[in-house]
């Protein structure tokens, strides 16, 4: 049967509450946290989900929401007085196109590297013991790459228990975003719930 997306963001309470990555029954090595995954044209119901669920005093456990756009991409570009200089780089390189515009951005981020932008921030500002739910993966496109950031969890994030929102489709292997959109990378981060039961 086929889970409409009400129902399993519903699903999303009970599955941090019995899940061992969540309660420190049992880290294991390899586990590069988890992602929902949820269709597009569902983002606002998501955002609402994740507004209200982590304004939540009852869980007995907290939620701590990063947004990788507005907490990370968007202050650093402020900071480094590089977002005006990506706006004059847009009109100076029309002529080599975009991907010209998207791998200057992109390479600020060191994506992958020791100082990986994205990944250090996350490690830095996660709270001991709290549940991390990282937005803004599609806001950010397609400056940053998620599958990053997720092949970085083990390395960097050891303990870190996080669930990444993801606005396409992952199967245990291949993300898509937006459902059309696909990363040839291998992925070690388990599906939080599952589309069907």
């Amino acid at each position: 049967m086929i889970l409409d997306i009400h129902d399993r963001l519903n699903m999303i309470e009970e599955r941090i509450r019995n899940d061992p990555f969540f309660s420190n029954r049992s880290l294991s090595s390899g586990n590069g946290g988890y992602i929902f995954d949820y269709d597009p044209e569902d983002e606002l119901v998501v955002r609402d989900f994740i507004k209200n669920f982590g304004s939540r005093t009852d869980l007995g456990f907290n939620i701590q929401v990063i947004d990788l756009y507005n907490d990370i991409m968007i202050p650093f570009l402020l900071e480094g007085d590089y977002l005006e200089t990506t706006f004059d780089l847009e009109e100076e390189t029309e002529t080599e196109g975009f991907g010209y515009l998207q791998n200057a951005v992109t390479s600020l981020f060191d994506q992958g590297g020791r100082d990986d932008l994205f990944v250090n921030y996350i490690q830095e500002h996660a709270v001991e013991g709290n549940v991390i739910f990282i937005i803004g993966v599609g806001k950010c496109h397609p400056f940053i790459r998620s599958h990053m950031i997720i092949n970085n969890f083990d390395s960097k994030m050891n303990g870190v228990k996080t669930v990444l929102f993801y606005p396409g489709t992952y199967d245990s292997e291949e993300l898509r975003l937006f459902g059309t959109i696909a990363s040839e990378n291998y992925y070690r981060s388990m599906i939080l719930v599952e589309r069907s039961v």
